[in-house]
């Protein structure tokens, strides 16, 4: 199946080739081609695509996964770590919790995405001008158009809270205000069930948006910002849509072969090209690993708690997923969890992404689902606990996880009380969801981000829960208001 990033490249190859071939008859009359003239480009659906192209790709983490999925999403937690190579400096600012509103981290994903958003804008802004289109194909391209935007504006609120919604390419508010959490709800929330009600079930290549994407997105933000009963009503109607299921051997779900499973809802593709690639296992391997010969081992190495290793139970299968030791391309038997003496190395390797046969140098093709199947089911556990307390209906979610994992199932007495079913199933996503970006708004979400941080010795304050607006928006803007805590 054709991906996003596939479509992107032969796109740009194309425009490449028309600009060599094109002439002109005099200076005064020389085409420009670097100007974007909706008015041509948006009359018909190749134009309409080339636009939402461009604005997947930004939307995507591209460039980014090693930010958004491991920097800002799990080095400050109790799962990851990094040391090694030039980015120690910067993953170290992460895992102490001493960032600033100065680092470009911060500003290079807030521009990423606003270009995401201005890109969605420019299109519904333009849109009616395909007036040969029919009805229904215009109403799926323009919830495309609105679920990117939504999908950056729900990835900016977990970085920042809210920000300035700016729903138009052709405002002209250069200093728009932050809007209240309730107006920021609203507008995404209103997004999202618009984009659902429009989107057709299955798309024609992996990476677009579909109606579980969109239900997927809204079923989590409903989560994150604890409107429970809404999360389980999108999650009950994700789940009846009847287009995905858990796939069976987790230790396999995430190679390039099962890329095209029933679990990934929203998934962010890659391709084993330089720019393209998923750079994660350059930074799991270990040093002197056997490494095939189109492979790379970065010196920067993403590393597991011990404490983390040890707390799933023996047998599960998500274990399968850690290098806890190895032989080194010198004969020399490495251990990644203890030494001799029983203690802790936090060493061990997340090898989730099972590395790409195919790679080249850094760049693998295993794709980064956002938001799969079993999300959604302990996020509805999740919710009906906070609703009701423990329940039959809420166990059974929580026991198709484990079930699948090959470990003992809960009863109702193993988790009495709705706090202990709220650690049941905090701690399960941290053994489901390692490596996928979701660690610290589960910590945020469940109150111990901070406390979590003291107990490992962080200088942990409770404004952290969100990061600071980026310094160079801050100076761009004299309307903006800077996070509780960073002024």
């Amino acid at each position: 199946m054709i991906t996003i990033k596939k479509y992107r490249l032969i796109a740009v190859a194309v425009m490449a080739c028309g600009y060599l071939l094109s002439g002109c008859e005099s200076f005064l009359e020389e085409a420009v081609y670097t100007e974007y003239d909706p008015a041509k480009l948006l009359q018909t659906e190749e134009g309409i695509n080339s636009v939402l192209v461009s604005a997947y790709g930004e939307l995507q983490f591209k460039g980014n996964n090693r930010e958004f999925n491991h920097t800002f999403a799990e080095f400050p937690t109790d799962i990851a770590l990094e040391s090694g190579g030039g980015f120690e400096r910067e993953a170290v600012l992460f895992m102490n919790f001493q960032w600033d509103e100065s680092h470009a981290f911060f500003s290079n994903s807030w521009s990423k995405m606003y270009r995401a958003i201005r890109n969605a804008n420019s299109l519904l802004d333009n849109i009616g001008l395909a007036t040969s289109l029919p009805e229904q194909r215009l109403a799926e391209l323009t919830a495309e158009a609105r679920f990117i935007r939504a999908a950056a504006y729900f990835h900016l609120y977990d970085l920042f809270g809210p920000v300035p919604l700016i729903t138009t390419s052709e405002t002209l508010d250069m200093e728009p205000v932050r809007p209240s959490e309730a107006d920021f709800s609203a507008f995404l929330t209103a997004e999202l069930r618009a984009a659902a009600d429009a989107l057709p079930a299955v798309q024609d290549m992996i990476g677009k948006a579909t109606k579980g994407a969109a239900l997927a997105v809204l079923c989590k933000f409903y989560l994150n910002t604890k409107q429970w009963q809404l999360s389980a009503d999108a999650a009950d109607e994700l789940i009846g849509l009847g287009q995905y299921g858990l796939f069976g051997a987790i230790e396999e779900l995430f190679t390039v072969d099962n890329e095209t499973n029933a679990e990934f809802i929203y998934t962010h593709p890659y391709l084993p090209l330089s720019g393209f690639g998923n750079t994660y296992m350059a930074h799991a391997f270990p040093p002197n690993y056997p490494v095939l010969p189109n492979w790379e081992n970065y010196g920067a190495q993403y590393r597991t708690y011990t404490s983390f290793v040890k707390s799933f139970e023996p047998g599960d299968r998500r274990l399968r997923m850690f290098l806890t030791e190895y032989t080194t391309i010198q004969g020399q038997q490495v251990q990644l969890v203890e030494d001799e003496q029983g203690r802790p190395l936090d060493n061990a390797r997340s090898f989730k992404y099972v590395p790409d046969p195919s790679a080249i140098n850094a760049f693998h093709g295993n794709d980064c689902p956002i938001i799969r199947y079993a999300d959604i089911l302990l996020s509805k556990a999740e919710a009906l606990n906070e609703l009701n307390g423990p329940t039959d209906d809420a166990l059974a979610l929580l026991n198709d996880i484990r079930e699948r994992a090959g470990v003992s199932l809960l009863t109702l007495d193993n988790v009495p009380t709705p706090a202990d079913f709220r650690d049941a199933v905090l701690r399960e996503r941290g053994w489901e969801f390692f490596s996928e970006g979701l660690r610290r708004q589960d910590l945020v979400r469940h109150g111990q981000f901070i406390g979590s941080a003291i107990a490992r010795g962080k200088a942990a304050k409770p404004h952290h829960v969100r990061y600071p607006i980026p310094r160079r928006e801050l100076e761009a803007n004299q309307q903006l208001t800077q996070n509780e805590g960073y002024d």
